[in-house]
């Protein structure tokens, strides 16, 4: 047996082994004939054969993708109805390209700033360009498009702060997501798929406009953001309203002389 073989062949056994022990426990009871082990010898090389299409797949709608159009031009693109799925995902991919430091997810943390004269902050606008990517590569029929979906969001998943923020509690749409990552890319991540608490609808990014108390946001549990638009414990210069879809400049004083539109 040639040593690339031998390896590959340790990998997957290895692979195998921690799928099992981390993420079905109860299932080390059950497994008692080759037959089970030989399914997820079969979804682990799905695995390889997908992610190595869904490469080639990125690469070329990368490609595709428009080269001189702004960054918030591609964002506000994201959510245009004349837009197909594979622009939206073309689209997608090359905004997380720009956005995320080295086009790398797993960096959202790093992230900061707003796109001027928009008001819009870049880090909310990184989720979107994610989801909106993962949501549009899963409606395309091609085999490695779920896989690289798949990749994307275990990416995304590696950052503390994504988790928090845009994985934990996430837009109902995140959670349909996921649901179709389960049947098109069925193997889960180590700790099981993700079970967000649902808030809110995409995107996640909007605007800022007007101004709210310190008091009224937390009495209407929103989340606050630093000055570079990154969600932040504690209080912050900018309030995002979740809920409702709503991002409000934070300032001091009474509440009664608030501007801000009526929920």
């Amino acid at each position: 047996m040639k040593k690339s073989h031998l390896f590959n062949l340790i990998k997957k056994l290895t692979f195998i082994a921690v799928v099992i022990i981390l993420i079905f426990p109860s299932y080390l009871t059950k497994i008692s004939n080759a037959e089970e082990i030989e399914d997820l010898f079969v979804i682990y090389g799905e695995k390889e054969r997908g992610e190595a299409q869904g490469l080639i797949l990125q690469k070329n709608l990368l490609e595709k993708a428009p080269k001189n159009m702004s960054q918030y031009d591609m964002w506000h693109s994201l959510f245009e109805e004349d837009v197909t799925e594979e622009e939206k995902a073309a689209l997608a991919l090359k905004l997380i390209d720009e956005i995320y430091p080295q086009g790398n997810p797993a960096k959202w943390d790093e992230i900061g700033g707003l796109w001027i004269p928009q008001l819009v902050p870049k880090p909310l606008a990184a989720f979107d360009a994610l989801y909106v990517a993962v949501g549009s590569l899963l409606s395309l029929n091609n085999e490695g498009a779920a896989w690289l979906a798949r990749s994307l969001l275990l990416q995304l998943y590696e950052s503390r702060g994504a988790r928090i923020y845009g994985i934990r509690t996430a837009p109902i749409e995140v959670v349909d997501i996921i649901e179709k990552l389960k049947v098109r890319a069925p193997l889960p991540p180590i700790g099981g798929w993700p079970n967000p608490k649902v808030l809110g609808r995409l995107p996640y990014a909007r605007k800022i406009y007007g101004y709210i108390s310190v008091d009224t946001a937390l009495v209407h549990e929103m989340t606050f953001l630093d000055s570079l638009g990154r969600p932040r414990g504690g209080s912050g210069v900018y309030a995002w309203d979740r809920a409702r879809g709503r991002i409000y400049n934070v300032k001091g004083g009474r509440n009664e002389d608030e501007i801000w539109p009526n929920f």
